[in-house]
């Protein structure tokens, strides 16, 4: 394995289990057989429920992007009153490619809200979702169906998820913003290190969020071919 896909001592990382519910934890204790320390992680005060035997998904982020791998539980210790669980890698680290669609470069303000775990099972298309907190106002770069950059002053880290409020074109020509859920795999700075480029990849999206993102992108796009059909 290459020196980026190697899961080392200190790592923070995501245990993705069946229910796909998300849970952090970090890398304990790393064996030379290949085993992996964690404390065993909660959500809500409810621990994860791991058992002998499990099968579930493990993420970690590399400045490359995002990687994930497969993992086995294979026993529990305890230390005290904290709950640890040995993992056996059984894959390779799968490397999330970065956004391969038509990226379209557009200018919009959006709103970057903080996220709320399992929020993508409930946010409506359009509208409004409880008292989200806005993070910032900022403003994008470009923007594709499976992701949006954008450009801020500030700092943002790898993995992290937020709720983005996008003024999309919503049913009966509505003014209510487009809500979609979004995970940072790429940060990269302006020549004067001034200003962060954020590329987010959208999370948890549903076949109807896709439509919604594929049919605004390919307007646009139909409308920038028609503008430089009329220059030339």
């Amino acid at each position: 394995m290459q020196a980026d896909e190697i899961i080392v001592l200190g790592d923070q990382v995501e245990l993705i289990l069946e229910d796909n519910k998300t849970y952090k934890t970090k890398i304990e204790d790393v064996t030379d057989t290949g085993l992996l320390l964690v404390a065993v992680p909660s959500l809500g005060g409810i621990q994860a429920p791991l058992y002998i035997d499990d099968r579930i998904s493990l993420g970690f982020y590399r400045e490359s992007g995002r990687y994930t791998t497969t993992m086995e539980v294979v026993a529990f210790e305890k230390q005290g009153e904290a709950q640890f669980v040995w993992l056996l890698q059984i894959t390779v680290p799968f490397h999330h490619q970065r956004r391969g669609e038509f990226r379209l470069p557009t200018i919009m303000d959006v709103n970057v809200c903080e996220y709320v775990d399992g929020i993508e099972k409930e946010i409506p298309l359009f509208g409004e979702v409880g008292k989200t907190v806005v993070v910032e106002k900022v403003s994008t770069r470009d923007i594709s169906v499976s992701g949006v950059a954008i450009k801020t002053t500030r700092d943002y880290e790898y993995g992290e998820k937020y709720l983005l409020k996008m003024p999309l074109e919503g049913p009966q020509q509505n003014t209510k913003p487009f809500l979609v859920c979004a995970e940072v795999m790429r940060v990269t700075q302006s020549s004067d290190g001034r200003i962060n480029f954020i590329g987010m990849q959208y999370y948890g999206i549903s076949n109807n969020r896709s439509e919604i993102l594929a049919r605004f992108v390919f307007s646009q796009q139909q409308q920038l071919i028609r503008q430089r059909r009329y220059i030339d």
